[in-house]
């Protein structure tokens, strides 16, 4: 416990202590970044990133997503407009966001689905054409890289979530990894408060800061990613070598120009929400909990369904999706019983 000793020892618990300063600067590195911003959960650092690059009136954004993306923009007084995603991975689809934009889009608030990289390029092209700020929610993908660069590399900035649920976890936490040193700054400023010294507010603010605790947390588990990433490939495999020639499933495949990290498993149900159903239950009755990530969808929910939107892929993906258990008590005999129990299901 040297680290928790040293928090002690040192009687500083918080305000961007010298553990918070040496996690940013170990996820820099193995990020291959120079600004990166430890936050005390990634909803704030979604908000933060917002309000430090200027999104302003309406947000084009995914409503195959974690609710927590479209609260985000929501809870800075802008307004979320959804459309529609890609048929296999469930990443907004660029020539959607294209035909969305007006003269009052302020921003793109796009998402790297179960940390499957979303088309990077043809997003930033649009965001550099329109003069658009991108953020990219990438809650569940660090490790995750596109052409040999780290997805957090691309947009103006990127989110990472370090809940209890990701591959790598601080309990609670996050960073935003910002484009340029001016993002970044503006970031540190804001997630306290937004005060910029001890007689000068710089607007409002947000406590939005990461503790020691939170830090040495990170710092001890920093250095097993890779290893957590590995362990995770070979449960992804054997899953995919049990289900794969199920007609009835589609399984999304993994791009060559891709490193993955395995966060999820989804799979989808050609015979939509009604198979998904029954197969959700029968797992739940042998104790098994699968996630319908994401259903409903973001736009299906009271506070976000008073307009109506044209997404047929979003909505398909929504009624036919289950993520399968990943985590590290997951054997090879579980999967196999799982797969077992989806196969009699689908009578294949």
């Amino acid at each position: 416990m040297p680290l928790i000793r040293q928090i002690w020892e040192s009687k500083l618990l918080t305000n961007n202590g010298p553990l918070v300063q040496d996690f940013e600067r170990a996820l820099g590195q193995h990020l291959s970044s120079e600004h990166v911003s430890v936050v005390n959960n990634a909803t704030n650092g979604l908000m933060i990133a917002q309000r430090s690059l200027g999104f302003q009136g309406e947000v084009i954004t995914t409503p195959f997503s974690f609710i927590a993306t479209a609260h985000s923009i929501e809870w800075l007084g802008l307004k979320p407009v959804f459309v529609d995603i890609d048929k296999n991975y469930g990443n907004i689809d660029p020539k959607k966001v294209k035909k969305a934009i007006n003269d009052k889009t302020g921003g793109i608030l796009a998402s790297h689905n179960f940390g499957f990289p979303a088309d990077v390029e043809e997003l930033s092209e649009i965001a550099r054409n329109y003069n658009l700020p991108l953020v990219f929610d990438g809650a569940p993908a660090i490790g995750v890289k596109h052409k040999g660069k780290s997805i957090t590399s691309y947009g103006d900035a990127c989110i990472l979530s370090f809940h209890a649920t990701k591959i790598f976890t601080t309990l609670e936490g996050g960073a935003i990894i910002s484009k340029t040193k001016e993002t970044k700054d503006k970031i540190d400023q804001i997630r306290n408060f937004n005060i910029r010294n001890e007689e000068e507010i710089g607007g409002p603010g947000i406590n939005g800061k990461m503790n020691e605790i939170q830090a040495a947390i990170g710092l001890t588990g920093i250095k097993n990613i890779e290893n957590t990433i590995q362990l995770r490939k070979k449960r992804y495999q054997i899953y995919t070598d049990c289900l794969s020639e199920l007609k009835s499933l589609v399984i999304p495949a993994l791009k060559n120009d891709w490193k993955y990290n395995y966060s999820y498993y989804p799979i989808f149900f050609s015979q939509g929400n009604k198979m998904r159903e029954t197969i959700f239950k029968d797992l739940k009755k042998k104790n098994i909990h699968c996630r319908k990530y994401w259903y409903p969808l973001i736009s299906d929910h009271t506070c976000y369904s008073n307009e109506s939107y044209d997404i047929p892929n979003a909505q398909k993906l929504s009624d036919s999706v289950l993520a399968l258990p990943m985590g590290n008590d997951v054997c090879e005999k579980l999967i196999e019983f799982i797969s077992k129990i989806i196969r009699k299901a689908l009578n294949e």
